[in-house]
């Protein structure tokens, strides 16, 4: 499988993959930063070339060429109009690990946290508190460095203490496995107990394992392939392949479907396969204005599902926000290594969602989520940003809790 392998950065390989490229350009009208700046080496045709003349020694990796490389949003937008199947996800993870630099300190604390749950657990609960108490915005002040990622965050949620396993009181059709994510966990809490009261609802056991890990994401975009695949190692023994593993941020759910041996599904498209004849919503008159994350179009391609899912509300009317092809910005951790990208493509997002009358923006991915929310606040615009699942779940009366 070309994702194992890329991760081992096997050169022959992907020079390979590389040459697999006929350059015929399809891919420029799809990618967000080529229409940007205009540069064929921010075009993924262009990018392709970068990384194999690299492989090749016949072009050294210098500043420039990790600029262009880490300019990248990894949206996968260009795989869906290239003709012979080129993996540029596998392809931009391997370059990214041939330019790693050593981690800084906002890396290393990050790589700390995530590989510890419970530590990840306890710092929401410091961040939550120090929110309540008005802290953050003097730490903004005093650390400037720290404005953009405070701004991120959102109202956090109280933290969840989670069992192995959440029994359905309905007749039972069948298990299922949660998979909790660092970032979603701590920040996204109210999706994930939503998750679990929807499947319940409709007959499945929720199992939880202790043992999960990140899904490597992170990892990933900072070039460090050995900590990804050691994610990606502990999530293959935590989880059963018997049981289908639901995601809830798509991010986390392309790079576990690109790189665990596991049967990943989004929530939403499972959701669509579920039976739902004795399951009644109760009617919701709000405008509901759909946002499609990149990893959940182009690498999950269970987009459409969110869509049918929604439409199953009585009264509800949803609609594609404009744009949708187009990245946010966000893309994990991007929205804070390439903020004037990030912000010039959540501008585009934020003029798209102010022309429509929605009163609820969807979206299935925690990092599309805190970057607009962002966006939105900055604009004082009243729009609620939620998970599908979470609309889901309260039309079938879900209050916020889970036993």
């Amino acid at each position: 499988m070309f994702y194992d392998d890329c991760m081992s950065l096997n050169v022959q390989q992907i020079i390979a993959e590389a040459d697999r490229c006929v350059a015929c350009g399809l891919c420029l009208p799809h990618c967000p930063t080529y229409h940007k700046t205009g540069s064929e080496a921010d075009s993924p045709r262009g990018r392709i070339q970068l990384m194999s003349a690299v492989a090749r020694n016949i072009l050294p990796a210098n500043e420039r060429y990790q600029q262009h490389i880490n300019g990248c949003l990894s949206c996968r937008n260009c795989e869906t109009s290239c003709p012979n199947g080129v993996k540029y996800g596998g392809l931009i993870d391997s370059a990214r690990a041939g330019i790693a630099k050593p981690a800084n300190l906002t890396h290393k604390l990050t790589n700390i946290l995530v590989q510890k749950p419970a530590l990840m657990r306890f710092a929401g609960k410091v961040l939550k508190l120090a929110q309540q108490l008005g802290l953050l915005k003097v730490i903004s002040v005093l650390m400037p460095a720290l404005k953009k990622p405070i701004a991120l965050l959102p109202q956090l949620p109280h933290q969840q203490n989670w069992l192995n396993l959440y029994r359905t009181n309905q007749s039972k059709k069948g298990d299922v496995s949660l998979f909790l994510g660092c970032i979603s966990n701590t920040f996204d809490t109210e999706t994930l107990r939503a998750s679990v009261f929807v499947l319940n609802r409709l007959g499945y056991d929720v199992h939880i394992p202790r043992e999960q890990a990140c899904c490597g994401g992170l990892a990933r975009q900072q070039g460090n392939a050995k900590l990804a695949k050691d994610y990606i190692a502990k999530n293959n023994t935590a989880f059963s392949k018997a049981n289908p593993v639901i995601t809830v941020a798509s991010g986390c759910g392309a790079g576990l479907q690109d790189y665990a041996d596991l049967p990943i599904q989004d929530i939403s498209a499972f959701l669509m396969q579920c039976d739902w004849q004795d399951i009644s919503l109760k009617p919701l008159a709000d405008e509901i204005v759909l946002h499609e994350p990149c990893t959940l179009r182009n690498v999950q391609k269970s987009h459409s599902a969110v869509m049918a899912l929604l439409k199953k509300i009585p009264s509800a009317h949803v609609q594609n926000l404009s744009g949708n092809a187009q990245c946010c910005g966000g893309a994990g951790a991007y929205m804070l290594t390439q903020p004037e990208m990030a912000e010039t493509l959540l501008a585009d997002k934020l003029a798209a969602i102010d022309k429509t009358k929605a009163t609820l923006l969807a979206t299935s991915n925690i990092g599309c989520a805190l970057h607009i929310a962002a966006g939105l606040r900055t604009q004082n615009k009243s729009i609620e940003l939620v998970h599908p699942v979470t609309i889901i779940a309260k039309q079938m009366g879900y209050t916020g809790f889970i036993d």
